[in-house]
């Protein structure tokens, strides 16, 4: 039997599949389903998912727990997204995906990440002068391994420019849930960061850097705006509050990707 605590209704998505879980605000695990969503690996170090997969598994899982009538919905007073770090979605001005997901294992942007490190002197092959505003503006600087957002984004510019053009904006997976989830296109500030355009040297107001933007040759427009991960992004959409049984207007936080949630687990 459940006690009086009130619920949050987490979603943790990871490479095999999404787990969503009921738990106390305390840390209690009430209950939790999973499913497995399949990886589509290409021959050329492609990796990539169906963000429709990603969705169906996340509202099967879902209603199952809920299902289960544990607790009474006006119990359950948020949502809260954890994903896979690192991934790209693509998507329209209608918060359609224009491709498959690009996860975290993908390193087809390796050759094009070498594009914006241009330059007659490297040292470990960065240019000295970038790699110092990186380190400067962001503690870090992008992989030479083509895995980060950044070189997904240059590879689908270099390499699919019509769907680059055709694209309203660039979304990590947890930043696409929340997408699903509510309708508003946000990043937090660490969902961001691996996309390497952040000033982060005021961890309370991370912002867009017109600098590292211009090095990037990413334009601003193409990315979200940013919150807090403890900010509230809005509320579950209508109709989906209605199919999984939550009560009108359950808010759904910014929530984390799994390194920054493993980090405070």
């Amino acid at each position: 039997m459940a006690d009086k605590s009130k619920y949050i209704l987490a979603v943790d998505l990871g490479t095999s599949g999404p787990k969503t879980a009921l738990i106390s605000v305390y840390g209690e695990v009430l209950d939790s389903e999973f499913q497995g969503t399949p990886i589509i690996l290409h021959p050329d170090g492609g990796a990539e998912q169906d963000p429709d997969g990603w969705w169906d598994a996340i509202m099967s899982t879902s209603k199952k727990v809920l299902g289960r009538n544990h607790i009474p919905p006006e119990d359950i007073v948020a949502v809260s997204v954890t994903t896979q770090w690192s991934g790209t979605v693509a998507v329209n001005q209608e918060g359609k995906h224009l491709m498959n997901a690009i996860i975290w294992m993908d390193s087809r942007g390796a050759e094009s990440i070498k594009d914006i490190l241009q330059g007659p002197i490297k040292i470990q092959g960065y240019p000295p002068l970038k790699m110092l505003t990186w380190l400067k503006l962001t503690g870090g600087a992008p992989s030479l391994s083509g895995k980060d957002p950044l070189c997904h984004i240059l590879w689908i510019k270099k390499n699919k420019p019509d769907l680059y053009r055709n694209t309203y904006k660039f979304l990590d997976p947890k930043d696409y849930i929340n997408l699903r989830f509510t309708g508003k296109y946000a990043a937090t500030y660490d969902s961001i960061l691996l996309h390497w355009v952040t000033d982060n040297r005021d961890l309370s107001n991370v912002v867009y850097s017109d600098k590292l933007l211009k090095m990037a040759g990413i334009e601003r427009s193409k990315l979200p705006d940013l919150i807090q991960a403890t900010d509230i992004l809005g509320s579950v959409k209508k109709e989906i509050a209605a199919e999984l049984g939550l009560k009108e207007g359950t808010p759904v936080i910014g929530g984390t990707p799994d390194v920054p949630s493993a980090g405070v687990g």
